[in-house]
């Protein structure tokens, strides 16, 4: 990374509920909480009901906001696919939109990105969040963070965890996004995880909790 390079945040929703649109509304609020705040947010509304938009555009002028609607649902990677389109920086960065980001995520993340310019995709370690309780997941601290341990790892199981990712526009590019293949459902970041070990990217995972899993609150994408 360097100093000019630009951030843009991608959130896939598909809420069907009220108790959806508040956890958007907290993810959001996580947002807003940001030590570094230079950043574009790209929401992609993947069929949700009526009241799910206006959750969004009340933070599009604190998050700068672009809200994309799409009426009927594909699947997590089509949406995902969909919302690069508009994603128009050197970096994008996810967020789940049941879940949330410690503070000082982006700051801390960028910094070192800016430290290490080689890198190509960096995750961070992160809590899992249920009944209001956080609790570190089942990665510790300074297990699979080099490119060396996570690439010999993956072929046995994904041990990065999507939402805390923030990777380089031109390499989700040069790989095609994320595949469609019903195969691959639920698993879509893996693949993408393994392609692109395949192709030479470069990862690194930083050795802080800066993410914050909730579980128990996803929906049939």
């Amino acid at each position: 990374m360097k100093p000019s390079d630009t951030i843009d945040v991608l959130i896939c929703v598909h809420s069907q509920d009220h108790e959806h649109d508040m956890l958007l509304q907290r993810a959001l609020e996580s947002l807003a909480r940001q030590s570094y705040d230079n950043f574009k947010t790209i929401v992609v509304l993947d069929e949700c009901h009526e009241d799910t938009k206006g959750i969004a555009q009340h933070y599009t002028d604190v998050l700068n906001i672009r809200i994309i609607e799409r009426p009927n649902k594909q699947g997590l990677a089509a949406a995902k696919n969909y919302g690069l389109k508009f994603c128009e920086s050197d970096w994008v960065a996810y967020l789940d939109a049941d879940d949330q980001w410690m503070d000082c995520k982006l700051e801390i993340q960028r910094q070192f990105l800016l430290n290490h310019p080689d890198v190509d995709f960096c995750g961070t370690e992160a809590w899992d969040f249920e009944n209001g309780v956080m609790r570190p997941n089942c990665f510790a601290v300074g297990q699979y963070e080099t490119h060396e341990d996570i690439v010999k790892r993956l072929p046995q199981e994904n041990i990065l965890c999507h939402g805390s990712m923030m990777i380089r526009t031109r390499a989700i590019d040069s790989l095609g996004g994320y595949s469609a293949n019903k195969s691959l459902l639920g698993r879509e970041d893996y693949d993408l995880w393994q392609r692109a070990a395949a192709n030479g990217f470069k990862f690194v995972k930083i050795p802080e909790r800066l993410y914050i899993y909730s579980l128990n609150t996803s929906v049939p994408r």
